[in-house]
């Protein structure tokens, strides 16, 4: 770039990382679009997932150690980026000007994503989502960039994505987003004191995906999954709306029906051939450890009411920052009723092995991101995803941990699970997400 106010002026930078603060970084846009010069300008947004449970797990000064050895790495593998700048704790930009290959700079940061960091006696595992914004696809000012970035990266959360690349589409789906939030605030809310009685019968209801025995054919568990049938909008998605769940801090009053509603499904399901009865995976949010009483009261009343034997009840639990400080007992009084404890997301969560070996858990979830090369026709590929997988399995097997490995769609898939020691897999190899209706049928099927 020749001499212009983009090249010659000096720009605040803060101090931990060294990058543009902010405000500066969108100076610098502001100043790019008044030099002109250019046919196009992209934003590349990327933020450190869970960064608050690092921070919490390690330490602040671990935390922040995390933050500038990672600032200092994307700086090095981003060499045609333009500027970088800290826009939030945790959330990074980089400006990229006549960048035709964009895929090329993501697939840098997909990388860098699965080389774990050593820092002070710590190996940490950064969860990376990204957000890409261009000027092509922008009709506004270059600033506005960053923010498309910003919801760009929100979109990729949401579908569960590691990359989206922003659309004009994602302005109206964050909309309705708000209005499906202001909808679930009614539907949960309104009439608190018959709110149970108004989910049995409305709006919410459970769906079952089987936990297959690879070996012996057994239904080892079927994981409940909620499903919210809106009267207007009809099927909305849980990536949806138990975010917003969550930060309206209604997840106690909707976790716990989930948990009561779950326990009396199981209870109509017959046994295995061999006479093993399945149980029931219930998945567990973070914020309903925020009142640990109510979710252990919710556990307790379900068992003693439906008549469960607790051995039945398998709580699934995610790493969050909300509960890592009290997780241990909170988890060891959930044990104490006689429930089992599962781990999901295993391989992409947790921050720090030392403290996984700390908790009492019985089973781990494989994130399906870490077995979906298994079966690419890339030879390279495949081999490279064969050694994660078998990493992972590993890892499982020597902390004494009963591996459920899930996304597995195709019987090859299943034989190659099994060559790595594994047995319990969950996957549309086996079924999708089933309605309560349909469970028995399945059931009956598979004697």
């Amino acid at each position: 770039m020749t001499d212009s106010a983009v090249t010659t002026r000096t720009y605040d930078r803060e101090a931990l990382t060294q990058l543009l603060t902010r405000p500066a970084f969108v100076e610098f846009l502001k100043d790019l679009e008044q030099d002109g010069g250019y046919e196009s300008v992209s934003v590349l947004v990327i933020e450190v997932s869970r960064f608050g449970v690092i921070n919490d797990s390690v330490g602040g000064g671990v935390g922040d150690k995390v933050i500038s050895t990672t600032a200092k790495r994307l700086q090095k593998i981003l060499p045609k980026a333009v500027a970088g700048g800290r826009l939030h704790g945790d959330q990074f930009g980089f400006a990229y000007v006549d960048v035709d290959d964009m895929e090329a700079e993501v697939n840098q940061i997909l990388d860098f994503a699965q080389r774990p960091l050593a820092i002070r006696g710590e190996i940490i595992v950064l969860s990376i989502r990204a957000g890409v914004a261009e000027s092509r696809r922008i009709d506004s000012a270059l600033t506005e960039l960053v923010h498309a970035a910003e919801v760009a990266v929100h979109h990729a959360k949401h579908s569960r994505s590691k990359v989206a690349y922003f659309d004009g589409a994602m302005i109206e789906r964050a909309r309705s987003v708000h209005h499906l939030e202001n909808d679930l605030r009614v539907s949960l809310v309104t009439n608190a004191s018959e709110i149970h009685s108004a989910m049995s019968h409305s709006e919410f209801e459970l769906y079952y995906q089987p936990i297959i025995s690879s070996i012996s054919g057994d239904i080892h568990a079927f994981e409940a999954l909620l499903r919210w049938n809106h009267p207007k909008r009809g099927m909305v998605s849980p990536a949806v709306f138990i975010p917003m769940a969550e930060q309206i801090s209604v997840m106690s009053v909707l976790g716990s029906w989930i948990i009561r509603k779950a326990c009396a499904d199981a209870m109509t399901w017959p046994p295995n051939k061999d006479g093993t009865l399945p149980s029931v995976s219930i998945n567990v949010s973070p914020t309903q450890f925020l009142e640990a009483k109510i979710l252990q009261g919710a556990v307790s009343s379900a068992i003693q009411e439906t008549k469960i034997d607790p051995s039945r009840v398998k709580l699934e639990i995610t790493e969050s920052a909300e509960f890592s400080k009290t997780l241990l007992d909170d988890l060891k009084r959930l044990r104490e009723l006689g429930c089992v404890i599962s781990l999901d997301d295993f391989g992409t969560g947790y921050s720090s092995v030392a403290q996984l070996v700390d908790l009492p858990i019985d089973y781990v979830k494989v994130d399906r991101s870490l077995v979906t090369d298994i079966e690419a026709e890339d030879p390279a590929i495949r081999r490279k995803g064969m050694i994660i997988a078998k990493s992972v399995l590993q890892l499982a097997d020597s902390l004494e941990l009963t591996p459920i490995v899930e996304g597995i769609e195709t019987d090859t898939g299943v034989m190659l699970i099994q060559a790595l020691g594994a047995d319990l897999i969950q996957g549309y190899v086996y079924s999708r997400p089933l309605p309560k209706s349909e469970v028995l049928g399945f059931m009956g099927n598979r004697k």
